[in-house]
């Protein structure tokens, strides 16, 4: 049965498919969709999601800033820090890649939490949460660790998930993780 919901749906895989650089259109930006506690300002908001949106246009990709919110595997004492998911659409991912900013009070309160955050990454115990083939990307930029989570078995779009890693290896400071 054709709804008006399902017509708009429809409309939009459309749309989608049939622009000629198969980048989807931004949603209307707002406040990004999370659960967890919202940065301290708009100012900062808007700066942390544009940061990430740069780095998903450059990466050829369009730029998502609502949906669903995206919890990357953080120690328990970054919980309650402030979050923003900014995904890069393609084509064959119209879902998005997820990338998340971790919002820290400073640059040398996110310097300081960098270690510790790449050390619970590759923890046993974070190992078993996530697929056998995740790979994490942790970069820090000023206030913000961005961290990427890719597992090439499940990756809708791998040529995507490259791009958006090779416009990371540019961005900040990287965050070597433990091996």
């Amino acid at each position: 049965p054709t709804t008006p919901a399902t017509t708009s749906t429809a409309l939009q895989c459309w749309n989608f498919s049939t622009r000629s650089n198969n980048a989807p259109p931004p949603e209307p930006q707002g406040q990004p969709a999370s659960a967890a506690p919202t940065p301290r300002s708009s100012d900062e908001t808007a700066q942390a999601t544009e940061y990430l949106s740069a780095a998903i246009r450059a990466a050829g990709l369009g730029v998502i800033t609502g949906g669903a919110d995206v919890r990357p595997p953080l120690p328990p004492e970054f919980n309650a820090l402030p979050r923003v998911v900014v995904r890069g659409a393609s084509t064959n991912d119209p879902v998005g890649i997820p990338l998340v900013a971790v919002v820290f009070p400073d640059a040398a309160s996110a310097s300081s939490a960098a270690e510790r955050v790449a050390e619970y990454l590759v923890a046993p115990q974070t190992l078993v949460l996530v697929p056998p083939d995740a790979r994490f990307t942790l970069r820090r930029s000023g206030s913000l660790l961005i961290l990427f989570q890719r597992t090439p078995s499940a990756d809708p779009d791998p040529a995507a998930a490259e791009a958006l890693l090779v416009v990371l290896a540019t961005l900040g400071e990287e965050i070597p993780l433990p091996r």
